[in-house]
């Protein structure tokens, strides 16, 4: 009976925050009524996206009702990979995107209809058009969403970046009254002189996450067909919704440019979080000048698949250690919500040449969050103000071995043991923590401290700023979350008359909670340990020299047990605390949403399906080499470039996902692959000597989704 209770308090929450939906809606719509229009040309030969498929250049306009004479600041919206057709599944009363032979063929089979990724961010988009602004969200359906990937560009997302410049070419023709294709009438509006390509804002979720960093960076490329053809460009924010990253042979950075990644607590889809790596990269980066803001929003209870309206099926059974905000079938206004009351401060404090960055002063974590947003779930921020540069100056990565600091000087540490090491696995490699860990068995004083010889001048600085997370410890993952959070700990400077600063208790800043993430098909839990930062105006520590400081101490008296990671410390020129609404941002953060019980035992471990029920085959085919002739000759090399196919089909349909498929051989894994458009066929090329060195009669299994059961298909043919 106490699971079942549970349940109901859930419930209950749940009905609580949607009985209120309204109201927080209506309190953020702006003063402009919207229209809506539309652009369609279909089965184009687009060189400068692709030249081996036909894409459409088809889109969704949202846009004030009302034009006046001033252009708009431009919003571009980017789906990800999904099925491309769709067919009414009356036993769980939604579309199942199952099919995806409209990528190729430009249509669906009888039955289906055609998938529109592009409409299941409407909400956004009527939301920032009603604060005056043009959106267009942008289908990419044909021959890209579900496609064939390349040699690389295995995610297809720098095609997808392309696309997206190719759109802003039509548009930016459209708004100069240039240009061979002329604005249709579906459009309901005369586009000439309406947009501001020189403010300019995207969105992309998912793999469309890594397109719009693509499309940023192939507009920057030296010699650049787009720099060239669409005069007075100026990208100013990236937005990302569960972003992948590395699904291409370049590393795509969200440089030069405001941005912030939406990552879902429970994505089971892109369970790795990968979008916590574009993040990480800009504590590397050297040589970003301009002053833009980064940071992370990390939404307790998400999935993956609630941020787009279209995709009405969850990827994620559960999320162990919080509540669900979105359902098993169908949609979530309060997944809705967290975007809502994220992307819309995001790009109207950051786009437009009447932009209000105070808008924007949410995502720091010195301020309180939104009660709209703390009522829905818990929220983590990660946030640097600036790029590491003249303004923020590294203090510590922990990038030496254990016990030694950046600058080569020794650490101090009492009742704790410290071990530098990776961060958690959704973080970028080359991301160090100090992880900081105690027992019941520590007695007396527990600290860490960071030296530095000789001692380092704080006074030009206004603030210090790290990043820190909880890794799970005692008991804290086996219970709910706590109204406070797991964790709290001071903060203490030593100068070099060895005078203690004024200590700053964490609590006052953030709420450092335990864990929290998905659990696979076996019930196994994958929880996620991301960094998150804490912001510390330097006038919280009196009582020191701040001309001389030797020492950063971080004290845990007070916690029986614990393991902390630390990283990523900066000093800022500039005092984080810009908010006049500087109250104790733990009441927003903490007490709005409780999580309930983190078990959940009615989700039992799902076995996998037996090869026989779901007649699943497997099939090997050796691929010949291109000969040097038939190269010379023109011959297709991605269709035909050597190596060995490994051919699985089955009747239980495949689901189009954003993160690569999972193949499993014995001990060994294989990401890539390609879905056929009936979604019952996967095809994994790998090199011939990979496939020589697999072991005869290893388990075969596919793995798409983390919490749902892979497919097997018994031992390996050789």
């Amino acid at each position: 009976m106490k699971s079942r209770s549970l349940w109901q308090s859930a419930f209950f929450a749940l009905a609580a925050v949607c009985s209120n939906l309204s109201t927080l809606v209506e309190a953020a719509d702006g003063p402009y009524a919207v229209t809506r229009g539309s652009y369609k040309f279909l089965a184009r030969d687009e060189p400068l996206v692709a030249t081996d498929r036909k894409v459409d250049l088809w889109g969704e306009v949202y846009r004030p009702t009302k034009l006046g004479k001033t252009p708009l600041p431009l919003i571009v919206f980017l789906h990800g990979n999904h099925g491309t057709c769709g067919r009414y599944d009356s036993s769980i009363e939604v579309r199942v995107d199952d099919s995806a032979d409209y990528t190729d063929q430009g249509k669906c089979p009888p039955g289906y209809v055609v998938t529109p990724n592009h409409l299941g961010y409407t909400y956004l988009a009527e939301e920032m058009a009603s604060w005056g602004y043009m959106v267009v969200s942008i289908n990419a359906n044909r021959g890209i969403t579900a496609g064939s990937g390349l040699d690389g560009d295995d995610g297809l997302n720098l095609m997808r970046g392309r696309l997206v410049l190719r759109h802003l070419k039509l548009l930016s023709d459209w708004t100069t009254g240039v240009g061979q294709i002329v604005p249709p009438t579906t459009l309901r509006f005369n586009p000439k002189g309406t947009m501001d390509l020189s403010q300019v804002g995207m969105m992309g979720h998912s793999r469309g996450g890594e397109g719009i960093r693509a499309a940023l960076q192939q507009y920057r490329d030296k010699g650049s067909s787009f720099s060239s053809l669409i005069k007075n460009l100026e990208i100013k924010s990236l937005f990302e919704i569960g972003p992948v990253d590395g699904q291409t042979s370049r590393v795509l950075d969200a440089d030069g440019v405001n941005s912030m990644v939406l990552l879902p607590s429970c994505d089971g889809d892109v369970s790795t979080l990968q979008g916590m790596k574009v993040f990480d990269r800009v504590f590397f980066n050297k040589t970003d000048k301009i002053k833009a803001f980064h940071g992370s929003i990390y939404a307790w209870g998400a999935n993956h698949n609630a941020y787009n309206t279209e995709w009405q099926e969850s990827d994620s059974r559960d999320c162990y250690g919080a509540d669900e905000i979105y359902p098993q079938n169908g949609r979530s206004r309060p997944q809705q919500l967290t975007a809502v009351q994220t992307l819309v401060p995001f790009f109207r404090g950051t786009v437009g040449a009447n932009a209000d960055p105070s808008l924007a002063a949410i995502f720091n974590p010195s301020n309180s969050l939104p009660s709209s947003l703390t009522d829905i779930t818990n929220v983590d921020r990660g946030f640097l103000p600036q790029p590491i540069g003249p303004d923020v100056e590294r203090l510590e990565t922990f990038s030496r071995d254990t016990g030694t600091s950046d600058a080569g000087v020794r650490t101090t540490s009492k009742g704790v043991t410290v071990v530098h090491q990776s961060a958690a696995f959704e973080h970028q490699a080359g991301t160090r923590v100090a992880t900081v860990g105690w027992d019941a068995q520590s007695k007396g004083i527990k600290m860490f401290q960071i030296n530095f010889a000789p001692g380092k001048d704080f006074s030009p600085f206004k603030a210090i700023s790290f990043r820190t997370s909880l890794r799970c410890f005692g008991q804290i993952c086996l219970n709910p979350a706590s109204e406070n959070g797991e964790m709290s700990y001071l903060v203490r400077l030593v100068d070099a008359n060895d005078q203690l600063s004024q200590g700053f208790l964490t609590s006052k800043e953030v709420r450092i909670s335990r864990p929290v993430g998905p659990t696979n098909y076996r019930g196994a839990k994958q929880l996620h340990s991301t960094l998150y930062t804490i912001n510390i105006s330097l006038s919280q520590f009196g009582g020191v020299d701040l001309s001389n400081i030797k020492g950063l101490r971080f004290v845990f008296n007070g916690q029986e047990a614990g393991t902390v990671d630390i990283a990523d410390l900066v000093l800022l020129k500039n005092d984080p605390d810009t908010s006049d609404n500087k109250t104790d941002a733990v009441a927003s953060v903490a007490g709005k949403r409780m999580m309930t019980d983190p078990f959940k035992a009615q989700f039992a471990s799902l076995a996998p399906a037996s090869p026989s029920d779901d007649q699943n085959t497997i099939k090997i085919l050796r691929n010949p080499k291109i000969s040097a002739s038939a190269a010379q000759a023109g011959a297709d090399k991605s269709a035909n470039q050597g190596g060995v196919d490994i051919v699985l089909t089955s009747k239980r349909s495949f689901p189009f996902t954003d993160a690569f498929p999972k193949l499993l051989i014995g001990e060994k894994t294989i990401e890539g692959g390609t879905i056929g458009p009936d979604g019952k066929t996967i095809t994994i090329r790998i090199p011939e000597a990979t496939f020589n060195a697999l072991p005869a009669g290893a388990d075969v299994s596919l793995l798409l989704l983390a919490s749902s059961p892979p497919w097997s298909f018994g031992p390996l043919p050789k």
